[in-house]
């Protein structure tokens, strides 16, 4: 009883939505196949994401990515960007979720407080699975390290963020902004914690590609009978079953959003849906479908959003 009285009063994660118990249950079986396929290419990807952040980090400095401040939002429970940067730079991490590195009897109790019975359910399933140790294992290796550099996680909501003006070199983020409520909120905390000269890098999973509903079938290639798009779809968006909250911009209401919080700023989308989706989408458009859609909106997965602070 008290353990039920203690979840009905925890606060849900921005990412939980309500899916119901079966489809709930189907998302953990996906999301356990997920995981444990292939995990030193998975770790790979994200390793190679991490690059590709801080090449681009890089060029907006003029200067290689050591010895910086930088903050990431949303670093998630696997924390590879933080564990990547870390061993170079001075690193936090915030979530609105409670991100527990050690799991004992009180920190799941705050998780269940903070983060909901959902949420801590999936990381205690994760964690007692094995797959977080096997990911770790494998993210050590790729990375040529025997432990994980220091690094925090603070549990904080990043539309007010309790860090001084002007604080950090670089805020990066993979995969959050289109989870966030008022993003515009978050970008404009993000202009206030930048040092002058400090750098802004997201990667934003775009709402009109075909996986941007987050339905987990489609992540781990087995859709079962979800058409391609069918949330931009009128007559199949209710067989899509989203596993979390989502802002649902499009591709022109993050341009608008950035440029105006962040005048010179620069998105890109990357046109990097694979040659399926691109086959899909050329039959579709034969058959007079999506067309309120362009094929950039449709074929970028991802987004990525970069700036520099003015100098003073």
């Amino acid at each position: 009883m008290a353990i039920k009285m203690l979840l009905s009063r925890s606060m849900r994660s921005y990412v939980i939505t309500q899916l119901g118990v079966p489809a709930r249950i189907n998302e953990a079986w996906n999301l356990y196949l997920g995981h444990t396929r292939n995990v030193a290419e998975n770790v790979h990807i994200l390793l190679d994401q991490a690059r590709r952040a801080e090449a681009k980090i890089s060029l907006l400095r003029g200067e290689p990515v050591t010895d910086l401040k930088m903050l990431e939002v949303g670093p998630g429970q696997q924390l590879m960007q933080l564990a990547y940067f870390g061993a170079r730079n001075e690193v936090v991490g915030i979530d609105l979720d409670v991100i527990a590195q050690n799991m004992n009897a009180s920190e799941c109790i705050r998780m269940a407080r903070k983060n909901g019975w959902v949420r801590t359910s999936k990381t205690l399933a994760r964690k007692i699975a094995g797959i977080d140790a096997k990911v770790r294992k494998e993210l050590l290796r790729q990375l040529c390290l025997r432990t994980l550099p220091s690094f925090r996680v603070l549990q904080m909501n990043a539309e007010k963020m309790q860090f001084p003006n002007e604080h950090f070199d670089v805020v990066f983020s993979r995969a959050v902004f289109e989870h966030l409520p008022d993003p515009g909120a978050v970008t404009s905390e993000i202009r206030r914690v930048l040092k002058p000269g400090g750098v802004m890098f997201l990667a934003i999973h775009l709402f009109s590609s075909d996986s941007g509903c987050h339905d987990t079938r489609i992540f781990i290639g087995e859709r079962e009978d979800l058409p391609f798009w069918a949330h931009l779809r009128p007559e199949h968006e209710k067989k899509v079953r989203s596993n979390s909250y989502l802002n649902k911009l499009g591709l022109a209401d993050w341009q608008k959003l950035f440029a105006s919080k962040m005048p010179d700023s620069e998105v890109v989308s990357l046109y990097d849906a694979g040659n399926t989706e691109r086959q899909e989408l050329h039959r579709l458009r034969e058959q007079g479908e999506l067309s309120g859609y362009s094929d950039e909106e449709l074929l970028s997965v991802t987004v990525e959003a970069s700036w520099r602070k003015p100098l003073k």
